[in-house]
């Protein structure tokens, strides 16, 4: 089951990172700061989530996306926009969801 809640969870910050990076850039006045931050974070969950649904994910990919997903939350939790706010909310929940499947797989 936790496997399901670590795909669900990198799926759902793959959706709120992309839109940070890119409905926000449409906007003329507040805009992602760090758009690449969150393309990455986007990337790493998508990832992480294929390989888990196919049962190749192992702890060290479980490992870099939950410290992939805290660099970003990190950087955009203090930003004046939603799409930063909804991007971070998801990445923290991606990085607990794969510190408990990394956990499970020592």
């Amino acid at each position: 089951m936790i496997y399901k809640q670590c795909i669900d969870a990198c799926f759902e910050s793959v959706k709120a990172n992309e839109r940070c990076a890119y409905e926000a850039l449409s906007e003329s006045k507040t805009q992602c700061s760090d758009r690449e931050a969150c393309i990455i974070c986007s990337d790493i969950c998508d990832v992480t989530a294929r390989l888990c649904a196919r049962g190749e994910a192992h702890h060290d990919m479980f490992e870099f996306c939950a410290k992939t997903c805290d660099e970003t939350a990190e950087r955009c939790e203090n930003l004046d926009h939603e799409h930063a706010i909804a991007s971070a909310q998801a990445a923290r929940k991606a990085a607990e969801a794969c510190r408990q499947c990394a956990a499970d797989c020592r």
